[in-house]
């Protein structure tokens, strides 16, 4: 099992943020999955990066979200994913990945990965610091 964390201090409040935040903007934001379909509570999604397919379910936390890929389609063996907003003299958002490949060669093949996570990563907590600046907030984004 490999872990992968980032952490950003964003200028939006984390209510705006969290108001913003549902598990489709997660997968959108990520800029990596096709969405095929979601559960009828919206909880659950059938999703595919490149040929594989897989089924994210997601857990609704105080703070945010966390999500297990179920069926990992082949690629991975197990991944989960945390993404939590805190806040109070500054917002941090943070996302942390914990995943083993689905492979002889996991020991080589998570280390490999590692980069790939954390730009999906960062580019999810970037992509929904925008949305949150789009849906409305009167301040502007700047970096951490």
């Amino acid at each position: 099992m490999y872990e992968v964390e980032v952490s950003s201090v964003v200028l939006p409040s984390a209510q705006e943020l969290l108001e913003q935040l549902s598990p489709r903007a997660i997968l959108e934001s990520a800029e990596i999955y096709e969405i095929h379909e979601a559960s009828a509570d919206g909880t659950e999604f059938t999703v595919s990066v490149e040929e594989d397919e897989m089924t994210v379910a997601f857990t609704e936390l105080e703070d945010g979200y966390e999500y297990t890929f179920v069926d990992g389609g082949g690629t991975f063996e197990e991944r989960y994913s945390r993404l939590t907003v805190e806040g109070g003299a500054e917002t941090r958002v943070t996302a942390v990945t914990r995943y083993s490949f689905d492979s002889r060669w996991s020991f080589v093949l998570n280390r490999l990965g590692a980069s790939t996570v954390t730009t999906e990563l960062e580019t999810t907590i970037a992509n929904l610091v925008e949305r949150t600046y789009a849906d409305g907030s009167d301040t502007e984004p700047h970096d951490a």
